[in-house]
């Protein structure tokens, strides 16, 4: 049986009558309910129940149903809810999501948006569903669908799957006729929207999106950063007066990572063309794969920095250092983004008959507060060391 998995994200014991009818529902409509209270849950024996939602997530689903009520559940390592945690990793994974609000929910975000300070205790069990609520409508830009019972979900994914497989029958006609096999493995959605449609700017549309495809792949690594959840130490620096030496070998490493960029951008240029030209599409998308193997790099650079043991009183060195790349690994991330927005703009321009300059350069800057403060740390340690 190769049925559609359907996952239903949502808090469970108080929406647990809800989640019984949408499991019926999407039974009897010929797919696959995956929700972790039936017996037809997979699950891994040696992971936890947290762990076994995550990997069906990525390894099953092929649809998310988000389901937000007045309970934000409780939260886990990351800060976050169990229902959240599933929702960002559908997002990460691209899967469709659909996702619908009790209306009740609502209704009370539209006080504590003036009144974040404000009780809500009698409506919500946590206000962090409001923040979770506004980025998944404000960040994530999802559409969502007011509930008062299940049967308003249950009638809005009749129309919204219907609509979902009819779009993808168009896709899969227009895949079959005019896209080269070479694409039909890596590229996603949009890209392949991109090519299809061929607007002007394309060239420079399809590679923007190209980069933001293949740097968010790397988001489970950069969220393994920003919420520290890092491997047992790697390496073990005993001894003190190996401490300069480390740093600055860490430091030329970070520095030649960079440098792999100015390839990119020569290549970018080459694989562009001049005006009037037909662009090297496989070309963009190596640029692109390359930009998102760099920026994994620095992520697995800061990771080997932060996982390092040293002596504690020296703490300040992985500190400093890891600011330098963390610095720029920002700006890698947002870089993609940045020039989609400007590509976007100059066809905005081009069409009103404005004049646009499309400006596609990279300016990485410096940490200059962590580079001062760590050439400062490094030169009192060799004075130290030295007497």
């Amino acid at each position: 049986m190769n049925n559609l998995n359907i996952f239903v994200s949502s808090t469970c014991y108080d929406l647990s009558q809800l989640r019984a009818n949408l499991y019926d529902f999407i039974h009897t409509s010929g797919h696959n309910p995956v929700l972790s209270e039936y017996d037809n849950f997979p699950i891994s024996p040696e992971l936890n129940s947290i762990e076994n939602c995550i990997k069906n997530i990525k390894d099953n689903a092929d649809i998310l149903v988000l389901i937000v009520g007045s309970r934000y559940g409780s939260i886990i390592e990351n800060g976050k809810s169990i229902t959240n945690t599933e929702f960002l990793t559908a997002k990460q994974k691209g899967i469709p999501i659909f996702c619908f609000i009790d209306k009740s929910t609502l209704n009370a975000m539209n006080f504590w948006k003036n009144n974040k300070d404000g009780n809500f205790s009698n409506i919500v069990d946590n206000k962090q569903i409001f923040e979770f609520i506004t980025d998944i409508r404000d960040n994530k830009k999802i559409w969502t669908f007011p509930f008062e019972q299940s049967q308003d979900i249950i009638q809005t994914l009749k129309i919204q799957l219907s609509h979902l497989f009819k779009n993808s029958l168009k896709v899969k006609n227009i895949i079959d006729r005019d896209i080269p096999d070479f694409f039909k493995l890596n590229l996603s959605e949009k890209c392949l929207k991109i090519l299809i449609e061929k607007n002007s700017f394309f060239e420079f549309e399809f590679l923007c999106q190209t980069l933001i495809d293949e740097i968010e792949k790397k988001e489970f690594l950069k969220n393994d950063i920003e919420y520290s959840i890092l491997i047992e130490p790697r390496h073990f620096i005993k001894d003190h007066f190996d401490l300069p030496t480390w740093a600055s070998n860490r430091t030329t490493s970070h520095l030649n990572t960079i440098k792999n960029l100015k390839g990119l951008v020569i290549m970018v240029q080459k694989f562009i063309g001049e005006y009037g030209e037909p662009s090297d599409i496989k070309g963009l998308y190596y640029v692109s794969v390359k930009y998102a193997q760099i920026y994994e790099q620095l992520l697995n650079w800061i990771i080997d920095v932060k996982s390092t043991y040293i002596d504690p009183e020296f703490e300040d060195i992985k500190i400093y250092l890891s600011d330098l790349a963390m610095h720029t690994a920002n700006e890698l991330w947002n870089y993609p983004y940045e020039i989609m927005e400007r590509v976007i703009q100059a066809k905005h321009d081009e069409l009103a008959g404005k004049e646009y300059v499309l400006n596609l350069s990279l300016t990485l800057t410096t940490n200059d507060e962590a580079h001062n403060k760590l050439n400062k740390l490094l030169e009192e340690l060799q004075i130290r060391f030295s007497n």
